[in-house]
């Protein structure tokens, strides 16, 4: 009995499916959120604290939380608003991997008046490091916070916040 030649198709169309999914196997989940602590500053006779809440990566690839800006001793300048962060996900990557990386965004008071914000994130380890925030108040005011961040440990699925 003769053979009939074997076919290339069905094993490119196998080694086109191992190309594919190659990149998946070790491929990093990039964090959805990320806690940031609070931070202050000196200015002129006094001082500014910034807190934010936890940042939450939306679909558009930025991280965005509110923040209160605390302006000791001239209280009337206390602030609050929206802060966005843009961190595209190769450069997620790159600051996972152990790179410095830098970054921009934009936060909004609650009177509508835009900051420009931007910066450099410098990782300790995997989940946590070193940020140094610039935040543009007007053209002539520039404020510089230095500070941490951390990417919290995902939840196990089913786990409630109260642990139960």
């Amino acid at each position: 009995m003769r053979r009939r030649p074997r076919s290339a198709l069905p094993s490119l169309a196998a080694l086109a499916v191992l190309l594919l999914l190659a990149p998946l196997r070790g491929a990093v989940s990039l964090p959805v959120r990320a806690e940031v602590d609070p931070a202050w500053t000196s200015i002129y006779v006094g001082a500014v604290t910034l807190r934010t809440t936890e940042f939450n990566r939306g679909t558009d690839g930025a991280f965005h939380a509110t923040y209160t800006a605390r302006v000791i001793p001239y209280f009337p300048a206390n602030e609050a608003g929206v802060i966005s962060i843009a961190v595209p996900d190769a450069d997620l990557a790159r600051l996972l991997a152990g790179e410095a990386v830098d970054f921009t965004g934009s936060a909004r008071n609650g009177q509508g008046e835009a900051r420009a914000v931007s910066g450099r994130a410098t990782p300790v380890d995997v989940r946590q490091g070193r940020l140094k925030v610039r935040v543009r108040v007007s053209p002539r005011i520039e404020l510089i916070f230095n500070t941490t961040y951390r990417f919290p440990a995902a939840a196990p699925e089913g786990l409630t916040p109260t642990g139960k």
